[in-house]
């Protein structure tokens, strides 16, 4: 078992440890604006949620009302120096709900981790870093990490801290092509790092039921997941979630106010959206795609 899940004791089923990595290397298909909402819905459904941004474009951190530039630590702070612990980089949005910052210098730290790279240490340094603070009074029941769009050492990271992976995408061709070697990234750190990770599933954001388009594309999907069922890949059990995240203006609104969806417009179909998928996603058995 990944050591990070067996951190905290959890008092029953609901409240064990999730760990999930949103990740996409495309850019543009609302893998931050999925992390953001996705956690902040866990949270109004009573789970204590931390929020990590691993994107050294700060998205999370400022779609939470966040200015990385005024940031004293950060989880650069948190991956490159010894003596920072979690907690002292951890923001308090509101009683259940806490983010890990960003800033630009992040882009930097494959550099500073150059020196442990052949040990694996760079690779495992997120998880290592975090134990102390999920042994602590503000451990978290849910981890969303938004991962950089990328395939480097921040998402190895990720997704060696990660139990499960959550995959947004748009319903166009390109970004179906893309799907397959995000999921060999996804096998390779499984093999080499964390044989407990998992895909969970496939969220189609700013999607568009009625065209031809998304019908094709869904259903190319939907037989891509069928065929991975009968082999041993890390999204054996990935499903289709649902719902969809309709096409909606207030969920491309929102983080320049610095706020979730349901602190700004929570009665649009993004923010319906999103609280169904939450409650879809932590319905799941924790070993549905293993």
């Amino acid at each position: 078992m990944n050591d990070i899940a067996s951190v905290v004791a959890p008092t029953s089923a609901a409240s064990a440890l999730r760990v999930i990595a949103v990740m996409n290397q495309k850019g543009g298909v609302g893998k931050t604006t999925t992390a953001v909402n996705l956690g902040a819905a866990m949270a109004r459904l009573g789970r204590r949620v931390l929020m990590i941004d691993l994107d050294p474009q700060a998205h999370m951190t400022l779609h939470m009302g966040i200015d990385p530039t005024q940031l004293e630590t950060s989880v650069y702070h948190v991956l490159t120096d010894d003596d920072v612990p979690v907690s002292d980089a951890v923001r308090i949005i509101h009683d259940g709900l806490a983010v890990l910052p960003s800033e630009v210098n992040l882009a930097g730290v494959e550099t500073e981790l150059a020196p442990k790279m052949v040990t694996g240490l760079a690779q495992r340094v997120l998880r290592a870093k975090l134990a102390p603070y999920l042994r602590g009074p503000q451990a978290p029941e849910v981890i969303v990490i938004d991962c950089p769009p990328s395939l480097g050492l921040l998402t190895i990271n990720a997704l060696t801290l990660a139990r499960e992976v959550i995959v947004p995408m748009q319903a166009h061709f390109l970004a179906l092509q893309g799907l397959g070697k995000l999921l060999e990234t996804v096998a390779l750190v499984r093999q080499a790092f964390n044989p407990d990770l998992t895909v969970s599933g496939v969220v189609l954001c700013m999607h568009e039921s009625q065209t031809l388009l998304a019908g094709e594309v869904v259903a190319d999907l939907t037989q891509f997941l069928e065929q991975g069922r009968q082999q041993d890949v890390p999204w054996r059990r990935a499903q289709l979630l649902a719902p969809p995240i309709r096409r909606n203006i207030k969920l491309a609104e929102c983080p320049s106010f610095g706020k979730t969806i349901f602190d700004y417009a929570p009665a649009c179909a993004g923010a319906q959206d999103y609280q169904q998928l939450a409650q879809s996603v932590l319905a799941m058995p924790q070993d549905a795609a293993s």
